[in-house]
């Protein structure tokens, strides 16, 4: 493809998480705003295969999920001993996708038997590794551990006949998983594509190898961009996003968090190194990237660096320098006519072949909330191309991006290792219109659902609480996504109100147990009893635009970080 080749935008539609300080995304925004590193010293159970001997300093603190271990293995159909013997990173793929497809206002067994895609980068093996170093095995174990797996067992789980691809390109991975799927979207070889991105720490194998070479950093501080930068600090988490076509996604009604302008990936070749990164190849794909939606390096206001604390991140802001350099001083579209640059590694670490993810979502948020978080530090490009690591709004906490008379754009950087990059450029969505007000005063249906009567509860406690917040949306917005956009489980709800107000005040009579009012309509008794209806027939005129809402609360089960005994049995 030629640099000047314009193509078709795409739309990111669903977003989940679960990182350090972020069991959702509206937890991960919170932790981003407080910009308080996420690290704290590795317990022993994660280290096992670690030589301290052998390697040296560093490793020893990282960022991690406090309840990476656990799994609600009933509700996707997992045996006991199954998920034992199942890769972390597997079990956080199934709620993460799970999630994302809710987010995304789209029914999961809406999508069975259809040609979605799925990519999920990683780039490490940790509990395979870890199984090797103890000499575990089980008839699971094949499974439960390679990384091909990672992407399949989304596959199989929710019946999807698209490509299913584990990519790992190191530290890259995510984004060019990111970067497939967007080609595969754009030359119609599926409609909808759901991206991933995973890493636990659950060795000491990888550890011990990575501070061997001096990746590492010794005093378990992540530092970008600075001269005292002494290597990165581990990270793990799971990512998923729901990609689809914009025009596609406008007219299904999809939730459109942020529209994809370019995608793109490369390699240094022989111009970096085996282990080090080159400025000019980077510049290169920022413009390919660039060129894929005739974006102007000067429309940016924000860059999500891959600087994850070493002493070649001064490469990536040559890289900048590179791409944008001009005859005259560049006006950046970001606060203050400058190009401001943040690193989500400086609050959670670097989380290898999940990073990208972590830094996609971070740009999606920054766009969302039209504000860039600097508690965990920032710097500012001006116009004639100088960067500022100290600049006065710093200490705002968060800068605000106000919209201006273009849209608001950034870009998002990932460089793997072994010199493959990757990097994406977005954009905020399109203005939703407001609602008319003919739904108003008209009672609305709000199916709620779940695997038992106890998680019924949990569903209605967290939709109570989320409908009396700022953000909530308009009720009808609201009731058609509950009727259309979900999956309809066993024990099941309804709602029968107008306003938040009464949305509010059933769910929570719902939450404490108390009966619901009997239902009239025949046609919802049939529901309540396990059919499935029409929905659109309960409607004079259906809203067709569907928003995002809390996920699903899985029933978590601890099953450890890695099976510790041998099983004999087949």
């Amino acid at each position: 493809m030629t640099e000047n080749a314009q193509l078709a935008p795409l739309a990111i539609v669903g977003m989940s998480c679960r990182v350090p300080g972020g069991d959702d995304v509206d937890e991960f925004w919170e932790t981003l705003l407080t910009g308080r590193p996420m690290m704290g010293p590795v317990p022993a159970e994660r280290l096992v295969g670690y030589d301290a001997e052998v390697a040296g300093e560093g490793g020893l603190t990282a960022a991690l999920v406090s309840d990476v271990d656990t799994f609600d293995a009933e509700f996707f159909d997992v045996v006991g001993r199954m998920a034992v013997w199942m890769d972390p990173q597997q079990r956080l793929l199934l709620e993460t996708t799970w999630r994302a497809l809710e987010s995304a206002g789209i029914a999961p067994s809406s999508l069975r038997g259809q040609e979605v895609g799925v990519f999920v980068g990683s780039s490490t093996s940790d509990f395979r590794d870890g199984m090797i170093s103890t000499g575990v095995l089980d008839r699971y174990s094949l499974t439960g551990s390679i990384a091909a797996y990672l992407s399949n067992r989304v596959s199989n789980f929710f019946d999807l006949r698209g490509p299913s691809i584990t990519v790992d390109t190191a530290c890259s991975s995510g984004l060019s998983a990111l970067a497939l799927a967007a080609s595969g979207l754009r030359a119609g070889d599926f409609d909808t594509a759901i991206v991933g991105g995973s890493n636990v720490y659950a060795s000491g194998w990888l550890t011990g190898a990575l501070a061997h070479m001096g990746a590492l950093s010794p005093s378990g501080t992540c530092r970008p961009f600075s001269d005292d930068a002494n290597g990165y600090v581990r990270g793990e988490g799971v990512l998923c996003f729901v990609v689809k076509r914009l025009d596609d996604a406008l007219e299904a009604g999809d939730p459109v968090l942020a529209i994809i302008r370019g995608a793109a990936a490369n390699h240094d070749g022989r111009a970096g190194g085996l282990v080090k990164t080159d400025s000019g190849s980077q510049a290169r794909l920022l413009r390919r990237a660039l060129a894929q939606g005739d974006v102007d390096p000067a429309s940016l206001g924000y860059l999500e660096a891959h600087a994850p604390g070493t002493k070649l991140d001064v490469e990536e802001l040559n890289g900048l320098r590179e791409l944008a350099r001009a005859d005259g001083p560049v006006r950046f579209a970001g606060p203050g006519e400058r190009l401001w640059i943040g690193t989500v590694k400086a609050v959670i670490g670097h989380l290898e072949g999940a990073a990208g993810t972590a830094s996609l979502a971070k740009a999606v948020l920054v766009l969302r909330n039209g504000a860039i978080p600097t508690g965990a530090g920032i710097l500012a490009m001006d116009g004639n191309l100088e960067v500022h690591d100290h600049p006065d709004e710093v200490a705002l906490g968060s800068v605000p991006w106000s919209p201006g008379d273009a849209p608001r754009r950034l870009g998002v950087s990932s460089f793997g290792i072994g010199g493959s990059n990757a990097h994406v450029v977005l954009e905020e969505p399109p203005a939703v219109d407001s609602p008319d007000g003919s739904w108003d005063g008209t009672s609305m249906v709000f199916p709620i659902s779940g695997t038992d009567d106890e998680a019924l509860r949990r569903v209605a406690a967290g939709l109570a609480g989320f409908v009396a917040g700022p953000s909530a949306p308009e009720p009808a917005a609201t009731a058609w996504t509950l009727q259309t956009g979900r999956d309809h489980l066993a024990a099941r709800a309804v709602v029968r109100a107008s306003t938040n107000e009464e949305l509010r005040a059933g769910l929570v009579r719902i939450a404490e147990g108390v009966e619901a009012p009997a239902e009239t309509d025949p046609r919802v008794q049939e529901w309540l009893g396990g059919a499935e209806i029409d929905w659109p027939e309960l409607w004079q005129r259906a809203p067709h635009r569907r928003v995002r809402l809390p996920g699903y609360p899985f029933r978590r089960t601890p099953y450890g970080i890695a099976p510790k005994t041998r099983r004999a049995a087949r």
